[in-house]
């Protein structure tokens, strides 16, 4: 039995070659609505509790690739103190850490990494 419990799958992150393109495929051709933008290259849109989030890659890939530009995942815990619990246990484990523990303006997060690459996101939103 696993010593933590989320809470709930927060937000998926795609990683696009055009932020504009891909602004208006999710919005004018899936009807999503912007909840913010983030500069020029992040787009956040909002779909019932879960967020979907665009981030303009910095160098462009080729579509035939295996390389399906999902950035990370993000799940969240009940308090600020909890993520630096798990980045413990991560550590115990021997769970690459990608970053943090750390505080950010509306939280605390630790972004780990999975067996296969995959980055996931452990936070607290305020």
């Amino acid at each position: 039995m696993s010593k933590f419990k989320f809470k709930g799958l927060n937000h998926i992150t795609l990683r696009v070659n055009n932020i504009e393109k891909a602004e208006q495929f999710y919005s004018d051709i899936l009807g999503f609505e912007i909840e913010k933008k983030m500069g020029r290259s992040m787009t956040v849109y909002r779909i019932g509790k879960d967020s979907l989030v665009l981030v303009e890659a910095e160098t462009e890939y080729e579509k035939t690739s295996k390389d399906y530009r999902v950035d990370h995942f993000g799940f969240f815990v009940d308090t600020p103190e909890r993520v630096d619990e798990l980045a413990g246990f991560f550590r115990e484990q021997e769970v690459t850490i990608l970053s943090g523990p750390s505080n950010r303006k509306n939280g605390r997060f630790v972004f780990i990494s999975d067996p296969d690459g995959n980055m996931i996101e452990i936070f607290n939103e305020a």
